[in-house]
């Protein structure tokens, strides 16, 4: 079985931190490993996950989520400003953490615009293709969707 796991420091740098987007599998171990961001430097705290272009909210602060879900078959969005190529949905489409954040549209896509996102997972260009040849020999295998798991420290 497949699955993602998300994981960053808050704040540990100058800037737009960067974590680590993993493809991973139970038996087969760690499979990729991507440099990747969320949200943009101004929003990179503790507590962000609650308001709109904070962090992905970790599944533990959203009530009723056992875990994200990435969904494998890209939507195209080429002349969507800052995503410029493919979005990988992330489900459910709209939740409310616990603290009452209402927030909603993640994915993984293209960092397309300025560095950073209002949620979603990003990525540089050469990353990014790598991330897409990774899930599109997923979907050849006939994976569909593939759990993630969210962290910070």
């Amino acid at each position: 079985m497949y699955f993602l796991t998300f994981s960053a420091h808050f704040d540990r740098d100058k800037g737009l931190d960067e974590g680590r987007l993993c493809l991973r599998h139970l038996q087969l171990g760690t499979r990729k490993v991507w440099v990747a961001a969320t949200s943009t430097s101004d929003k990179q705290f503790p507590e962000s996950f609650h308001q709109r272009g904070g962090v992905l909210p970790p599944e533990y602060r959203v009530p009723g989520l056992r875990n994200w879900v990435v969904i494998t078959e890209p939507i195209p969005m080429p002349n969507t400003p800052g995503v410029n190529g493919n979005f990988y949905k992330i489900n459910p489409h709209e939740i409310t953490t616990d603290k009452g954040g209402k927030r909603g549209d993640f994915g993984i896509h293209l960092d397309g615009r300025s560095p950073g996102s209002l949620g979603c997972i990003v990525m540089n260009a050469e990353r990014f293709a790598d991330f897409e040849e990774a899930i599109a020999q997923l979907r050849k295998e006939g994976v569909e969707s593939i759990p993630l798991f969210v962290s910070y420290s």
